[in-house]
């Protein structure tokens, strides 16, 4: 059985090999470590084969002004860095207060703690032009810097890129604008 989760104007439709959580929505997430100032989730936390994936999902479509500067910058791959880190953070918080044998971050918690091979860690990002493959590339690279102490496989990815990257499983539409 597929997940299907909406995250803004973009549905992601998760296969049967997949365990996923929307985490930054999760309630151990909202009851726990959120309470505290500047705390960051991932939309995603999720197992693939067994293996740990993060996923944030940044839709910049008719914000390209805006956000402009957090794509040249480094603002947002050092963001992107700090939502990982606070997610990982705030997981083995909430196991603190339950067993892992009794929820569902166990499993995901355990594979992270196991992993042999680098975590995927996915920027799904939407833009009103699609990142060219140069900037994509540039930006994954300059989130693995900030993530040199989780050793991750970085992907930056949209709907246009996934034909040649395809993540198995996953398979993600667009919803239409607000008017």
């Amino acid at each position: 059985m597929s997940a299907l989760h909406v995250e803004g104007r973009l549905s992601f439709s998760f296969g049967d090999d997949w365990q996923i959580l929307k985490w930054d929505d999760h309630t151990a997430f909202q009851d726990g470590l959120k309470r505290f100032e500047g705390t960051r989730a991932v939309d995603f936390v999720g197992l693939l084969f067994g293996a740990p994936w993060f996923i944030e999902v940044k839709d910049f479509r008719d914000y390209r002004i805006e956000n402009k500067q957090r794509l040249t910058s480094g603002e947002l791959a050092k963001e992107i860095a700090w939502k990982v880190r606070d997610s990982i953070a705030s997981m083995a918080w909430a196991c603190q207060r339950t067993p892992l044998d009794r929820n569902d971050l166990g499993p995901f918690l355990r594979s992270l703690l196991g992993c042999k091979h680098k975590v995927p860690v996915v920027l799904w990002l939407e833009e009103d032009r699609p990142p060219t493959p140069a900037a994509a590339s540039a930006l994954a690279e300059a989130i693995k810097r900030e993530l040199t102490w989780l050793n991750p496989k970085v992907l930056v990815m949209c709907r246009d890129l996934a034909e040649q990257h395809a993540i198995p499983g996953l398979v993600v539409t667009s919803q239409p604008a607000p008017r």
